[in-house]
């Protein structure tokens, strides 16, 4: 499927709503972003899953070899990152009412690029988050490969 460039889906909406509709024009970005939103939120509680998982299970799994200690550090490591990306990059609030633009055009304009660099910065968390489960899950997988690996006892 083709990606239309920022200025074609511009024109496209703005043919679709009249020149003259602000609000309407609002309201479609306004939906975007929350759209946006809820899928950030959903990779935060993803994000979330991973680390508080690895707080009652990360022991044991780090027990199994040096390898699988790697695995899951990397892991939760990448999946906090793809966390501080969602968070400051997606969340991060900037109202459209902010958005500079001396008419509708270069603020509709402007609008769109800022929900293109929200996007983007969604879909490498969406990469980051998916490199550190992998990470994760090959770690699980050689604890359950080595059930009789001890665990470290950690000097207790």
């Amino acid at each position: 499927m083709k990606k239309i460039a920022r200025e074609e889906e511009m024109d496209r909406l703005v043919e679709l709503v009249g020149a003259g509709s602000w609000d309407a024009l609002h309201g479609i970005l306004e939906r975007q972003f929350a759209v946006l939103h809820n899928r950030a939120q959903v990779l935060i509680g993803l994000c979330g899953i991973v680390i508080t998982t690895t707080g009652f299970s990360g022991r044991l799994i780090a027990g199994t070899s040096p390898h699988a200690q790697g695995l899951i550090i990397a892991g939760v490591a990448i999946v906090l990152l793809s966390a501080t990306l969602i968070v400051w990059g997606v969340q991060h609030i900037r109202w459209l009412t902010q958005q500079p633009g001396d008419d509708l055009r270069g603020w509709l304009l402007a609008s769109l690029a800022y929900r293109d660099r929200k996007t983007t910065i969604y879909r490498v968390a969406i990469a980051f988050l998916l490199v550190g489960l992998s990470f994760y899950v090959v770690a699980i997988a050689m604890m359950l490969l080595h059930p009789t690996a001890a665990p470290s006892s950690g000097g207790r």
